[in-house]
């Protein structure tokens, strides 16, 4: 370690494409009230973080005062409540989004309550581990589903024909927790969209990007060889932009 320290160059930090927005209100909020034993906050959001890390984006965490408009897209699922400053912008929602007041009530009407959103969650169903709802085209929602009532055609569509994922004036709503075939999805469909370049990395490698130069970050205990780079278990490597 010391020696790589040693050799690695004067970098600049740089914001990330994507914000992810981690937020200990929510947090704390839904271990009073999962509703669901296996509903877990900071596992939904570590679910969107690895999803983006395996799609070779670069991310940052961020309280929910976050500027959407500084950031390429800004993931938020699961926020408690949703502050109007986080209505302009690219930002992804749910599930669980704007479902509570901050004093843990259900809001009338029951969330997400986004200007720019047409969809009210009628109803909640907290999925046990058998009872996957599988959405067309691929991956799953586990654990939460939200039943949106919606007139807006939907991104995402359900076997069921439910709405899975609207979006409207670059707000997406997400109505369930995805699997990570699902999440791998939805992340290189708005990356497309957005003109963001991804990348999926075996597994154990990570990119990161910063104002000078791109590191390459093997967590893994297997040697690993991607884009011109061999790197050993542990290793990492780094490249001018």
């Amino acid at each position: 370690v010391a020696k790589e320290l040693a050799d690695v160059p004067d970098v600049g930090t740089v914001d990330a494409p994507v914000a992810l927005v981690f937020d200990y209100d929510s947090a704390f909020a839904w271990e009073a009230q999962p509703q669901g034993c296996d509903f877990d906050y900071f596992q939904l959001v570590f679910d969107c973080y690895k999803g983006l890390r395996r799609a070779g984006l670069s991310v940052d965490i961020v309280p929910k005062s976050v500027d959407p408009a500084a950031y390429t897209i800004t993931f938020a699922p699961g926020l408690l409540t949703i502050p109007e400053t986080m209505y302009d912008g690219t930002v992804v929602f749910g599930p669980r989004a704007g479902q509570k007041t901050e004093d843990l009530t259900i809001p009338t009407p029951m969330g997400p309550n986004v200007p720019g959103i047409n969809a009210t969650v009628s109803h909640v169903e907290s999925l046990p581990p058998f009872a996957p709802t599988p959405v067309n085209g691929g991956g799953t929602f586990i654990k939460w589903r939200d039943h949106l009532e919606t007139d807006v055609t939907p991104e995402l569509a359900l076997t069921d024909g439910a709405a899975g994922a609207i979006t409207q004036d670059g707000l997406t709503y997400l109505a369930g927790w995805p699997d990570l075939q699902l999440w791998d999805r939805i992340i290189s469909l708005m990356a497309k969209r957005h003109g963001l370049t991804t990348m999926p990395l075996p597994d154990g490698l990570r990119v990161r990007d910063t104002e000078t130069h791109r590191f390459w970050f093997n967590y893994g205990s297997n040697p690993v060889s991607f884009a011109g780079h061999d790197l050993p278990p542990a290793g990492v490597a780094w490249e001018k932009t």
